[in-house]
């Protein structure tokens, strides 16, 4: 048996009832209307027999959901697994055909790029080779299957928010501790078809091995020195997708003992040159005229 009581969580969730329990409490909440009392909670949870209801609900209490003298509502955790249900993380996915991505093109062929979901992913890449930028885990319910272009949206702020928390350490998971490493020059991401990259920037968490891989110029995306370079050539890059510092950047390794790889943005007649270390750490930046 788990000594953390992850066991014992999972066996919470086992009934329908309790499920329908946590989910009645979150919308409560999602509407202003929380704390339920006991009869309104019965009640909108629809289970007539006030035994069965009372004990489904007291394996709740205390561990994921709060009672006091006014009535019911979720703890944190509970939280946590309502957003689950509600995100559809645990549903069908089903997949949502290429749709054009304006302005973006592939690097191999020049076709129009593309993204789609499948398989509970987001995918950007080419319309026409099949070659793949990025693949990335996000909920089915986070973009609207009626208006394909908002998958575009959604994956991008999904990776923007998960690399921004992964940079600083934190897992947005499991909120575990993030290391970072760059891998060998020439690493390759086999899914990933023809793209190979000078080195790989990644980020595992230390307790759930959550991980995300990625070019190191994607890497530094949300950087100061970067976000500010871009900024003072009247680009706002937060307003972009995660993924547009391609068009901007390169990277090269300088050395491998110690391990550094240098990033360099060209805008107009400017150079941001930004170096980082093993950790994927910046260790050094500078601004100059362009070649």
């Amino acid at each position: 048996m788990s000594g953390d009581g992850s066991i014992e969580a999972f066996d919470l969730l086992s009934n329908e009832v309790r499920l329908d329990v946590l989910r009645t409490l979150g919308e409560a909440a999602a509407a202003g209307e929380s704390p339920l009392a006991f009869t309104e909670l019965q009640r909108r949870v629809g289970v007539e027999d006030n035994g069965r209801f009372n004990y489904h609900l007291t394996r709740l209490v205390g561990r994921l959901v709060d009672k006091d003298e006014d009535g019911y509502e979720l703890k944190p955790p509970g939280n946590n697994i309502y957003r689950a249900i509600v995100s559809g993380a645990y549903t069908d996915d089903g997949g949502v055909d290429p749709v054009h991505v304006e302005g973006e093109t592939c690097p191999y062929c020049g076709a129009d790029a593309a993204a789609w979901y499948e398989d509970s992913h987001f995918h950007l890449g080419c319309s026409d080779c099949d070659n793949l930028v990025i693949r990335y885990p996000i909920p089915p319910a986070s973009f609207d299957r009626d208006r394909p272009e908002s998958l575009l949206a959604a994956g991008g702020a999904f990776i923007l928010r998960d690399q921004t928390a992964m940079r600083q350490g934190v897992c947005p998971y499991c909120a575990g501790e993030v290391s970072g490493r760059l891998t060998e020059q020439g690493g390759e991401l086999e899914e990933f078809n023809e793209r190979i990259y000078s080195s790989v920037a990644q980020f595992v968490c230390d307790r759930c091995s959550w991980s995300m891989h990625c070019g190191v110029p994607f890497a530094m995306n949300i950087e100061p020195a970067v976000v500010s370079f871009f900024h003072d050539h009247d680009i706002a890059i937060f307003d972009r997708h995660p993924w547009s510092i391609y068009q901007y950047a390169d990277d090269s390794v300088r050395s491998r003992d110690p391990w550094r790889v240098e990033v360099t943005c060209r805008i107009d007649d400017d150079l941001l040159r930004v170096v980082i270390d093993e950790n994927v750490d910046v260790v050094e930046t500078a601004v100059e005229p362009a070649d």
